[in-house]
């Protein structure tokens, strides 16, 4: 679905990003991980062309952006930033509405699509749909942003450090919505994010940016697993980094069948972390997990996993 071949970025002397080359299969959700200045956020906005290679090409489905007219291109590509950016004289329907109507949408059709949508990312139609964006909090406006993005419909979605300004839980609440989103819906989505947790939780594939270059690419467990170069690892925290692929693991996937009487019970879709911390908040070895069958997961489950 999207394709850099041989992208390079110069500012002045600055080279932002260095002869990267990988790909974003469609229907993939793809983190770009690095530190502050690593390049990632200048590489997702060569996509919508928000900035433009100095060398080498992006395609998307194929076809290389630099031949698509930027607003025709920027109106198929969903996109989300930290700031939000909503409109704050225009309610929060007339928000999620903005790209349905540049493309001409009739009235009865964008109404439907806004109230499925805010449905959709846990806003209540009939509560929301004409309030302003001053009266949000930081989560409901990026759920708001979240929507926007989705209006049209479009087959790829840029996120650019979407949650990094919301509090941990509300965070925690909005991953767990896109996990949903994405697998409810299929987009091809490219993230930027610097938080090592984020990405194990959310991404099907994970690319590593270093001073503009990719320098690790893959499934989360391969590309933050035991054999990752030393120089990433350092870079993402070795100390910690057995601790956050926690986080890509399921624990349904390596719970046991039966009951665990008085163990504290795992929201369905906990990852392993999150079963490791109730088990160390609560004192116990084991936690029980929620859902229709008698299953449980024991500290065991967790030091034995891969």
């Amino acid at each position: 679905m999207i394709r850099f071949e041989d992208v390079s970025q110069r500012y002045g002397e600055v080279q932002a990003v260095r002869g990267v080359t990988f790909g974003v299969p469609s229907g993939v959700l793809c983190v770009l991980l690095g530190e502050s200045g690593s390049g990632k956020s200048t590489l997702l906005r060569m996509v919508n062309r928000l900035i433009e290679p100095s060398g080498g090409r992006v395609l998307l489905q194929g076809q290389d952006v630099a031949g698509i007219d930027p607003q025709i291109l920027r109106r198929g590509i969903g996109y989300v930033i930290q700031s939000v950016g909503l409109f704050p004289h225009r309610s929060v329907a007339e928000n999620v509405a903005t790209v349905p109507r540049l493309l001409g949408w009739d009235a009865a059709r964008i109404a439907a699509r806004v109230d499925k949508l805010l449905a959709m990312v846990g806003l209540e139609p009939g509560e929301y749909r004409a309030r302003r964006p001053a009266t949000l909090s930081g989560g409901q406006a990026q759920r708001v942003g979240l929507a926007r993005a989705l209006a049209a419909d479009p087959p790829v979605l840029l996120m650019d450090e979407p949650f990094s300004a919301l509090d941990p839980a509300t965070r925690r609440g909005l991953q767990a919505e896109l996990r949903r989103i994405h697998a409810n819906m299929g987009k091809t989505i490219l993230l930027v994010t610097h938080d090592v947790e984020e990405a194990l939780a959310l991404a099907d594939r994970i690319a590593v940016m270093e001073a503009g270059r990719l320098v690790a690419e893959g499934p989360p467990l391969a590309v933050l697993g035991w054999e990752t170069p030393a120089s990433v690892r350092r870079m993402l925290g070795a100390e910690t980094l057995a601790f956050h692929r926690l986080s890509a693991l399921r624990a349904e996937d390596f719970a046991l069948p039966g009951f665990a009487p008085g163990a504290p019970l795992l929201a369905a879709g906990g990852t392993m972390r999150d079963a490791l911390l109730l088990m160390l908040t609560h004192g116990t070895d084991r936690a029980a997990l929620a859902g229709e069958a008698a299953r449980h997961l024991p500290l065991s489950a967790i030091l034995a996993a891969p």
